[in-house]
C-alpha cells in the first residue's frame, strides 16, 4: 500500500490552463473526490493523486506504480497538447463557437489510462445524472485492489473485467444499479469472450468507425453509448457521443429548423456526421466543449 509521493509535482496554470474542478465534474471521469482545504483526490488506472487546486498552480502528490507521476496527471488531462492551438484550430474552422469556448478557457478533455474503468463508468450512464452515476461507479471501485492510503482510508483502483463478470444481477440492483445490473455483467462477459482488456486495447488501435461498430454488439450499448466509450475510453476524439445537451447546442448551432424536435438515432448521426465533416478528429473535442457549456448553462446534471 503505498503513500503520497514526497515530492510534489507542481503544474503552471499561467503556461498550461486546467480548470480541474470542471473537467472532473462534468461526466467525463468519476473517480475524483472533493477534499478539504481545497483539494482533490483522484484514480486514474493503477495512479492516483492528491491535487491542491492553488490560485496559480496545482500542486500533486500521489503514487503513479513506479511511473512518473507527473507525466501521468499530464497524460489524463491532454496537457501534453498544446489547448490554445487547438482551440484556434476549432475557431478557424467554426468561429461560430466562440462563445462556448470563450466560457470555458481551462476545459480538456480527459484522456483515461484504464479502458475498463473507461468503459463501465460509462455504462453506468445510460438515462442517469451525474450524481447517481457517482456513486455506482465508486461502488465498483470498492470491489478493486488497494493501491494507495489516504489519511488512514485504502485507495482503491478500478476492478478489472473478471472480477465485474463475476457480479450477479442481485448484487447489483441491491446496490442501486437498476436496470443496469443485469447489462453490466453481461457487457463484462462479452468483454472477455473477446479478449478482456486486451481487446479494448486493440479497440483503441482500430478505427473509430470499426470500434463503434464493436461497441455496438455489446448488451446494453446503443449509439450514443458507444461513442462516449470510443471518446473516452478508446480516445477517438472522431466519436461525438450526442445527448439532450449535445443535442440542444447543435440544434441551436447548426439546425435551427430542428427545434422542438426530438433526437433520434438517425438525427443524432447526422449531428455527428457534420462535426466529423467539420472538424475531423478535433469532433469529439468540439462535442465535448459544446455539452459541458450546455450543461453548465442549462443547469442539469445528466450525460
Amino acid at each position: 500500500m503505498s503513500k503520497p509521493t514526497s515530492d510534489p509535482v507542481e503544474i503552471n496554470l499561467r503556461d498550461t490552463p486546467l480548470a480541474l474542478e470542471e473537467c472532473v465534474t462534468c461526466g467525463q471521469v468519476f473517480l475524483w473526490t472533493r477534499r478539504p482545504g481545497g483539494r482533490w483526490l483522484g484514480v486514474d488506472g493503477d495512479a492516483w493523486f492528491l491535487v491542491e487546486v492553488l490560485p496559480d498552480r496545482l500542486r500533486i502528490v500521489g503514487d503513479a506504480n513506479g511511473q512518473d507521476l507527473g507525466a501521468r496527471f499530464r497524460r489524463l488531462f491532454r496537457l501534453d497538447e498544446d489547448l490554445d492551438a487547438l482551440r484556434n484550430t476549432i475557431l478557424e474552422r467554426g468561429p461560430e463557437l466562440a462563445p462556448y469556448l470563450g466560457r470555458r478557457p481551462g476545459l480538456r478533455m480527459a484522456r483515461p489510462t484504464c479502458p475498463v474503468e473507461a468503459t463501465f463508468s460509462f455504462l453506468c450512464t445510460s438515462n442517469n445524472h451525474l450524481a447517481r452515476i457517482g456513486g455506482m461507479v465508486r461502488w465498483l471501485q470498492g470491489l478493486g485492489p488497494v493501491i494507495g492510503q489516504f489519511e488512514g482510508e485504502p485507495v482503491r483502483r478500478f476492478p478489472g473485467v473478471d472480477r465485474i463478470a463475476d457480479l450477479s444481477e442481485e448484487a447489483l440492483r441491491e446496490a442501486g444499479f437498476g436496470y443496469r445490473a443485469k447489462t453490466i455483467p453481461l457487457a463484462a462477459r462479452a468483454i472477455q469472450e473477446r479478449g478482456g482488456e486486451a481487446w479494448l486495447h486493440d479497440l483503441r488501435r482500430a478505427s473509430y468507425e470499426e470500434a463503434h461498430a464493436c461497441l455496438l454488439d455489446l448488451p446494453g450499448v446503443g449509439p450514443k453509448l458507444a461513442d462516449c466509450i470510443a471518446l473516452f475510453a478508446l480516445h477517438h476524439t472522431e466519436a461525438v457521443p450526442v445527448d439532450t445537451h449535445l443535442w440542444h447546442a447543435a440544434v441551436q448551432v447548426y439546425f435551427p429548423d430542428l427545434r422542438g424536435v426530438a433526437a433520434t438515432p438517425q438525427r443524432s448521426r447526422v449531428v455527428g456526421d457534420h462535426l466529423r465533416a467539420r472538424f475531423g478528429n478535433l469532433a469529439g473535442w468540439v462535442q465535448h466543449f459544446l455539452f459541458v457549456d450546455t450543461l453548465r448553462e442549462r443547469g442539469r446534471g445528466g450525460r
